[in-house]
């Protein structure tokens, strides 16, 4: 039996080469199994994260050897992730999103691809939507089907399937993919989530719990898309890509925290959270004392004439895509992240701001 690919994503996977993003785990073997079946004009890409060691370079030998066997063009690029996190302050999960992303952007570019084919399936929306809500910043938006982003589609034809339906897939066809032996582990809260939390949740509900956070996940982030494409049509911005402040004067407080937390995620700030849109959102007041803040990942925010400006550490190059967001210098990443593309008055008075206060509107 074919595993069920999401229809949205199939004119896509038709009409042009895809790069798929190749780990070497059993979810991106089945993917790049059915892709290949379907006769998809396909290559494949692996990221070495430089973590795991000799473990991370028999992922890749795997990789290699796969695409190999099936005739699929293969790429693979490494990087000193630990290195970049360090640098630029953010965790090992964060920098090695950024990595990912922008190997396979540049990867796809360079291979001629109009799409980058990620292999994320229904349990892992859920986990990632309750990481977000324990973290108290993101609610339970989950990851899309398909983004534009600097002029490629980004896809996850599997959102929809089960992490046991495409082991039982695999083992039918007498298939294998690496095993990460750290996400046995639960020491990371991810795999807690996993092993632990989900588990018990479905117990408690005496009904499987996975489906219903991951719809409840693609809904929140079908609503946060809307809202981007609403406010890429306002008059937010100047020539220059400054926030253009008297726009925001008098507006609501849940107003001007949409405008921010978008504004810096779609310039490629990592880690964006209530306590940083709070604390920009503070310096609007034009007598604010605070002109400048720090950001993670050595950005920093600046106000002056009217305007809010995101500055990015100094000799660094852009890597950050709205979901990803670092800054790194050339000689270790290259070229830039993917960002979203399109598609998808007087100064205000003093107490035209209100106050702000964590636990206010939102």
């Amino acid at each position: 039996m074919p595993l069920p690919l999401a229809r949205e994503c199939l004119p896509l996977l038709e009409g042009g080469r895809v790069l798929l993003g190749l780990s070497g785990g059993r979810d991106s073997v089945a993917l790049l199994h059915v892709l290949a079946e379907l006769g998809v004009d396909l290559c494949a890409c692996h990221v070495n994260h430089g973590i795991r060691g000799a473990e991370a370079d028999a992922d890749a030998a795997f990789c290699a050897e796969l695409c190999a066997r099936l005739g699929v063009p293969f790429y693979c690029e490494s990087a000193d992730v630990p290195a970049l996190a360090r640098r630029c302050r953010v965790s090992l999960e964060t920098a090695g999103r950024a990595v990912r992303r922008r190997v396979l952007a540049e990867q796809a570019r360079a291979r001629g691809c109009a799409s980058v084919a990620l292999a994320h399936h229904a349990d892992d929306q859920a986990e990632t939507a309750l990481f977000r809500l324990a973290r108290g910043s993101a609610g339970w938006r989950g990851m899309l089907l398909l983004r534009r982003e600097r002029g490629l589609w980004w896809l996850r034809p599997l959102l929809g399937c089960r992490r046991a339906e495409l082991t039982a897939w695999l083992t039918a066809r007498g298939l294998r993919g690496r095993e990460d032996a750290t996400n046995a582990q639960d020491d990371a809260a991810r795999n807690r989530l996993r092993h632990d939390v989900l588990p018990r949740l479905s117990a408690a509900l005496g009904r499987d719990a996975v489906p219903l956070i991951a719809r409840s996940a693609r809904l929140q982030a079908e609503g946060a898309q809307a809202l981007a494409e609403a406010l890429a049509a306002l008059p937010l911005e100047d020539p220059q890509g400054r926030l253009y402040l008297p726009f925001l004067a008098g507006r609501s407080v849940a107003f001007r925290k949409a405008v921010l937390h978008d504004y810096v995620t779609r310039r490629g700030v990592p880690e964006v959270s209530e306590k940083m849109v709070l604390a920009l959102e503070a310096m609007l007041d034009p007598q604010a004392q605070a002109h400048a803040l720090c950001l993670p990942g050595g950005w920093t925010a600046r106000r002056r004439h009217r305007r809010l400006e995101l500055l990015p550490p100094a000799g660094a190059l852009a890597v950050g895509s709205e979901d990803d967001g670092l800054r790194e210098p050339r000689d270790l990443s290259g070229a830039e992240f993917p960002e979203a593309d399109g598609q998808e008055a007087p100064g205000s008075e003093r107490g035209s701001w209100g106050s702000r206060r964590p636990g206010g509107a939102a």
